[in-house]
């Protein structure tokens, strides 16, 4: 799934969804491992793909909650980070901040490091707060 390079909260949110992201509150559920089966040349699906989403705020940014399911990683760290933590290239990444401009400095500083499929949450998290969408309190 190829992101545009911009998307509105609410586009975001459609996006979200379909990869797991429920955008209510979190809940802890455990559940008994699966056992695995060896599978050859299965197809891709919208389950095999990952999409990430990223919080570039600082951590004292954080206090008025993130978006449900986000990775913090601070813009600063996000050179270091997310090489690591996102090997893929392809892999479609989210990424936004408070208002939106650092997310798309993110959002550049992605792109160098030669990930093609990033997209920034236009307005950033005060947009997806008034465009009433969920929000989940961190500790």
């Amino acid at each position: 799934m190829q992101l545009p390079p911009r998307l509105r909260p609410t586009e975001a949110a459609t996006i979200l969804e379909p990869f797991g992201r429920s955008l209510k509150k979190k809940t802890t559920v455990k559940v008994a491992p699966k056992k695995t089966a060896k599978v050859s040349a299965k197809k891709e699906t919208k389950e095999d793909v990952s999409l990430t989403l990223i919080d570039v705020r600082q951590p004292q940014e954080r206090v008025a909650g993130s978006i449900p399911g986000a990775r913090q990683i601070p813009i600063d760290l996000i050179l270091q980070t997310v090489p690591g933590e996102i090997p893929d290239p392809n892999a479609p990444v989210v990424v936004f901040c408070r208002s939106g401009m650092y997310g798309g400095m993110a959002q550049g500083a992605l792109r160098k490091l030669g990930y093609t499929n990033v997209a920034n949450i236009v307005g950033g998290f005060e947009a997806w707060k008034r465009a009433g969408l969920p929000v989940e309190l961190l500790k």
